[in-house]
């Protein structure tokens, strides 16, 4: 007997919490487009992928870096 009062109870404060939990968390945060993602680029010279705001823009093409820029351009 006292098992099943013991597994009762259980289910009991499982539903209670799974009623409540959305309550416990707080209303939703509306989402900012801008936290969804950011367009990556391919970094020519080393085949890397990065995202656009990191990469060093030259003629047209997106690089790692000053000097993934450089060796590509130069050859």
């Amino acid at each position: 007997m006292t098992l099943l009062r013991l597994v009762f109870l259980f289910i009991v404060i499982y539903i209670v919490y799974s009623a409540l939990k959305p309550l416990l968390r707080g209303g939703k945060q509306p989402i900012d487009p801008a936290r969804l993602g950011e367009q990556m680029v391919l970094d020519p010279q080393c085949q890397t992928y990065l995202p656009k705001s990191e990469a060093v823009a030259r003629q047209g093409k997106f690089f790692c870096s000053e000097e993934c820029a450089q060796r590509y351009l130069a050859g």
